[in-house]
């Protein structure tokens, strides 16, 4: 009841400060896309700037990976606490592998999307590089920035609201298997097939950053294509191809 209280309570000072800023439109615009009550809506503009389309700050260009890597940080933390407290008899491998799930790229670009993420942020359109963690870096910035702006309190219950989500939802995502390499090596020892990835090529985007594209052949026939900006993470891609494939057969 207190807790209600007191948010009832921050809600009209933020609503009565809310009439003396000047930039009232901003902050509304944050409160409707993320539900935040922001303090200084500078963090989020540079969470929100892609480095295709840094922002100018006295004098400086910034962009959102400073704020990606405090993100990052925050939560981990916060999805370790969570689990820590939420599984209480788990062992500690147990709980590795469960925040692995959780802050893995796939789940983070998945959620970004599902937030409409993309439709806020700043990029350059031309030099814009669709790479496959770009969303989730994103999400990371925003944790930062609210991380910031309103300290680890909110950002847990930020985390909680669109990551974790729910007991519920958070047991069916571990339990869930996204190690698609480590399953299909399972599928071809059982099925005695021999595979091996190969790399197929390398090259470098607009910001000489290597992009790989690595292609998985079981008895030397192609089964599946991944591209990353690492070799291990154009193989998972590959190895999750390959395994849709399998499951289709």
């Amino acid at each position: 009841m207190q807790s209600n209280f007191i948010y009832w309570l921050q809600k009209i000072y933020w609503r009565v400060t809310l009439l003396f800023k000047h930039d009232r439109k901003r902050y509304l615009s944050l409160y409707h896309h993320l539900g935040i009550m922001a303090k200084d809506t500078l963090y989020y503009d540079v969470a929100l700037s892609h480095k295709s389309k840094s922002i100018h700050i006295n004098g400086r260009r910034m962009n959102n990976e400073r704020l990606e890597f405090l993100g990052d940080a925050v939560l981990s933390m916060v999805v370790a606490d969570y689990l820590f407290k939420h599984y209480q008899h788990a062992h500690e491998s147990m709980l590795t592998s469960s925040r692995a799930k959780i802050v893995n790229r796939q789940h983070l670009n998945k959620t970004a999307l599902e937030m409409n993420i993309e439709k806020m942020m700043r990029k350059d359109t031309t030099l814009f590089s669709l790479q496959s963690n770009v969303y989730g870096n994103s999400l990371e910035a925003l944790i930062g920035a609210i991380y910031m702006d309103r300290g680890y309190k909110t950002s847990y219950q930020y985390i909680y609201k669109h990551i974790i989500k729910s007991p519920e939802y958070l047991d069916s995502l571990i339990q869930k298997e996204t190690n698609y390499k480590a399953r299909l090596l399972e599928w071809c020892q059982k099925n005695k097939k021999a595979y091996r990835y190969e790399v197929v090529s390398e090259k470098l985007d607009a910001y000489f950053q290597s992009i790989f594209e690595v292609q998985i052949l079981i008895n030397d026939e192609p089964f599946g294509h991944g591209t990353g900006h690492s070799k291990k993470e154009a193989e998972q891609h590959a190895a999750e191809e390959a395994m849709k494939r399998i499951d289709s057969l």
